[in-house]
């Protein structure tokens, strides 16, 4: 029993001494991380969770800038630790992963032009080409665009969507709340109108890689403590337009 213990020990320490690996891309846009023109990660609410996380788990902090569409595979073959601004609900169930506790609720948007009509519900989307982000899921969405009652249209970024729909590339442009207020601070939105999705706010998680019990506790525990302490919710605040 003794030796087991040591050994648990052991490998405890060995992986606490390894950077956290963690996933913040590019494709997280504003305010969820913030790039800079040398495209390095300067802040943002990913940072400041993930910052603060590691420096609970006295471990350093390795961040990987990946496109989206390989981040779970990285969660799952053991190559990045944790992702966040991720729900069960967009990953297919047949990818193993753990979760963390609600980090915080969204709400997602749909902008388009002041002199278009507003959109209420799926009927507004029929034939409509909609702005999306590659790699991201739209659960609420996706029957219309299985069915080819609306048409998905990828762009790399929020700007490049709304810089299609300016120009009637697309009629619409999907975002969430963060987002688009974040934008708003730094760009003329006086043509155009968001108007909320008709689905509830969605709740919002970091993905684990389950590989390693231990960890996967550990960030479980911390992160908890810090949701009760009150630090995700300012970390979201500090940046959050739309409930000013």
């Amino acid at each position: 029993m003794w030796k087991w213990c040591c050994l648990l020990l052991l490998f405890s320490h060995a992986l606490l001494a390894e950077p956290l690996r963690a996933v913040v891309s590019q494709t997280n846009t504003a305010p969820y991380a913030i790039f800079d023109q040398q495209q390095r990660l300067t802040g943002g609410i990913a940072k400041e969770i993930v910052d603060e996380l590691a420096s609970r788990l006295d471990r350093q902090v390795l961040y990987l800038d990946l496109p989206r569409g390989r981040v779970i595979e990285w969660l799952i073959t053991d190559k990045a630790d944790i992702s966040c601004f991720l729900s069960p609900e967009w990953v297919p169930a047949s990818y193993k992963l753990s979760w963390t506790p609600v980090l915080f609720y969204t709400r997602q948007y749909i902008v388009r032009r002041v002199v278009d009509s507003p959109v209420r519900s799926n009927q507004d989307l029929f034939n409509k080409r909609v702005g999306t982000t590659r790699g991201f899921s739209y659960p609420e969405l996706q029957p219309l665009f299985t069915n080819n009652a609306a048409v998905r249209d990828d762009a790399e970024s929020l700007e490049k969507n709304i810089q299609r729909l300016e120009q009637g590339r697309v009629d619409l442009v999907m975002t969430v709340d963060l987002s688009y207020g974040q934008y708003q601070k730094h760009h003329d939105t006086s043509k155009l109108a968001a108007d909320p999705l008709w689905a509830e706010p969605a709740a919002v998680y970091c993905a684990l890689n389950s590989k390693h019990s231990l960890q996967v506790q550990q960030i479980q525990q911390q992160l908890a403590v810090m949701q009760q302490q009150g630090l995700l919710k300012k970390a979201v605040q500090r940046y959050d337009q739309w409930s000013r």
